[in-house]
């Protein structure tokens, strides 16, 4: 895939393939409290699938847990591959058994809100940390719009369950007492939800054109902002949507992912169990990795370059996008000199002077970077994307946020 056209959208048909079991998995414990949580975290403890393990942390599988160990993420904004987190390793049972916190309602939308929480809660799809809070949204946004060139999650699920999307339109819409409730689609996809959609009220349909980072939630809230009022909004993926359905209407919790993988030899989607090692991922699809191929977590635009592929797909991975040496595919960024040609300024969405931001991070001036506006960056890459001299610019950018975040 060439650099010259990642910028423009592609919005093919990709089946989703269901993905084999694993044997094992690797769950991340943010929040992991040492000397509390490994009283309770022990080897040879059996969980069960939707069991809480740490607050905030849910079992994927049912199996035995084998021990817990440093993980090194790359593929989040907590991690970043900035120091580790702890994980768990637990070993997949044969036989499934799936927690009793977690009960299927399939006349869901004649329940009380308070109560539906606390069930999606119980599922891992928890929508705001408190009650209160998501009584206050006005608008719910829905986007079946994915955020990065090389991946396909977000449309094939509006695609494959566009049913149970429409569903969860009318689920957000009981759960918050929203006064519109919009569906965003890209353009060439409007039409498969067109009529379902025209069929309720007070649910829209707002198409974009295909190219990126229209699909961004930033870029989406700004440009609904002259349309609708969004002072109180909830954002939400048609995944996670409609996996909040089939949690109230089957019982099942959150722990399975829709990952789109992109080579030399293509793109394939796949269900993968969440916690599943992305070198087992790999595998399946018959890529094997050589020495100085690149691993890209999260698209080539948004992503973070991956160093080691013994760490778990996690909940907010949509894709791994692999560049091969040999095939010319491996993009490079050197750290040469700014030429002050401009092209960074002129294609950021949120007007920020990033060749003077870059240099003052560059030289350690975070300070600066910050007068400058550095918090209002929203990563979308095409600074960087853009920039004839190479240079990590993004890099430096999460430079300046990570040193202002430690220090406040």
């Amino acid at each position: 895939m060439k650099k010259t056209n990642l910028l423009a959208l592609n919005y093919n048909e990709m089946k989703i393939l269901e993905a084999p079991e694993p044997k094992e998995v690797l769950l991340p414990l943010w929040g992991f409290e040492d000397k509390k949580d490994r009283q309770k975290i022990k080897e040879g403890t059996p969980v069960i699938t939707g069991e809480q393990i740490i607050p905030g942390v849910f079992s994927t599988v049912t199996g035995t847990i084998k021990g817990i160990e440093p993980l090194f993420p790359v593929n989040t904004a907590a991690g970043n591959g900035n120091g580790s987190v702890t994980a768990v390793r637990i070993e997949v049972s044969e036989r499934e058994e799936l927690s009793p916190m977690v009960k299927h309602e399939p006349d869901f939308l004649e329940k009380e809100p308070v109560e539906l929480l606390e069930k999606l809660n119980h599922a891992n799809l928890g929508f705001c940390e408190d009650v209160e809070t998501i009584k206050d949204v006005d608008t719910v946004i829905v986007s079946a719009v994915d955020t990065d060139p090389v991946q396909w999650v977000s449309q094939q699920v509006l695609r494959e369950d566009k049913d149970m999307v429409i569903e969860g339109l009318r689920l957000v819409q009981h759960l918050t007492s929203a006064q519109q409730v919009v569906l965003v689609v890209p353009e060439p996809l409007g039409h498969l939800v067109q009529d379902a959609v025209n069929a309720e009220k007070p649910i829209k349909l707002y198409p974009v054109k295909p190219l990126y980072p229209n699909g961004l939630p930033e870029i989406l809230v700004r440009d609904m902002a002259n349309i609708y009022n969004l002072d109180n909004h909830l954002f939400l993926t048609v995944e996670k949507l409609a996996a909040s359905v089939r949690a109230l209407k089957e019982g099942q919790p959150f722990v399975y992912k829709v990952v789109s993988i992109t080579d030399k030899e293509g793109s394939t989607n796949y269900r993968v169990r969440i916690g599943t090692l992305l070198k087992d991922l790999l595998a399946l699809k018959e890529c094997f990795l050589k020495e100085d191929d690149k691993v890209i977590i999260g698209g080539p635009i948004r992503g973070y370059t991956c160093f080691n592929t013994d760490i778990p797909i996690t909940g907010d991975v949509d894709s791994i996008y692999v560049q091969h040496w040999d095939s010319g595919e491996v993009i490079h960024y050197w750290n040469n000199q700014c030429m002050n040609c401009g092209r960074c300024v002129r294609v950021c969405p949120v007007d920020l002077d990033i060749n003077l931001i870059s240099r003052y991070s560059e030289f350690s001036l975070f300070e600066k970077c910050h007068e400058m506006g550095v918090m209002v960056c929203i990563e979308c890459g095409l600074c960087a994307y853009h920039c004839p001299s190479g240079r990590s610019l993004v890099q430096f950018i999460r430079l300046a946020k990570n040193q202002k975040m430690e220090n406040m």
